[in-house]
């Protein structure tokens, strides 16, 4: 992906800008958040404000979509040579369902497994007598566990996108001998996004950093997902 930087940009920098605008309108609109005075532990925090779990909902929908549109361009462009169109992704509409399925699958994964982290896992920093730095490090090391997992079960997204599904379990499998190069950059994109969070909130530029911050994490781990693939595709096929 770092080889591209052109087409990396066009197929990303906008619809991840139309996303994240959109986003935002959702939660002011529906949630009644000050979207100027918002962090990213601010926005975190909010979901026990009234209003929220509809705009959540409807904003997962939108960055679903968007983020199908995105990922499925990018890996047809890698995989196949396909160019993007204008400033924008092609629009592969016969394509476009199954890839979406397999975005809703990895999204109910990636949910099921923040939700095991957060209400089985961080509880026992605390227990354990951890706080100030031994916490943050603890905490670094779960979600870079967190992501390699879900990169472990990514595959799905470029098979999606060729037409030739495979299961979670097909893409567990055949990354297993990569475990230790996944976990290392996912450790980079979390440290990536966790320093952004330390930036002070109230402010719309920090919010904006913030958020560029995640982006350069997916875009990173797009470009993992896609060289697996390539690296793979015997194995998937077998």
């Amino acid at each position: 992906m770092v080889r591209d930087r052109g087409m990396t940009l066009r197929l990303t920098v906008l619809p991840w800008a139309v996303a994240m605008a959109t986003v935002f309108a959702i939660l002011e609109l529906i949630a009644g958040l000050g979207l100027s005075s918002l962090g990213y532990d601010q926005l975190l925090a909010s979901m026990r404000t009234p209003g929220y779990l509809p705009a959540i909902m409807i904003s997962l929908f939108v960055v679903c979509t968007i983020g199908a549109w995105v990922g499925l361009s990018w890996h047809r462009h890698v995989l196949l040579g396909e160019k993007a169109v204008a400033v924008l992704p092609r629009n592969n509409s016969e394509t476009f369902d199954p890839y979406f399925d397999a975005v809703m699958k990895f999204t109910a994964l990636t949910l099921g497994v923040v939700m095991m982290i957060k209400y089985l896992m961080v509880p026992l920093v605390p227990v354990l007598g951890l706080a100030g730095p031994g916490a943050k490090v603890i905490s670094v090391a779960i979600n870079a566990l967190l992501v390699t997992i879900l990169l472990r079960h990514a595959l799905i997204l470029p098979a999606a996108a060729l037409g030739k599904p495979v299961s979670m379990s097909t893409s567990w499998k055949v990354t297993s001998g990569f475990t230790g190069p996944i976990f290392s950059i996912a450790f980079v994109v979390v440290i990536v996004v966790e320093t952004a969070r330390m930036l002070p909130a109230g402010n719309l530029a920090a919010l904006v950093l913030q958020f560029t911050a995640v982006w350069a994490g997916l875009i990173l781990c797009f470009g993992v997902i896609t060289e697996l693939y390539k690296v793979r595709t015997r194995k998937l096929a077998a």
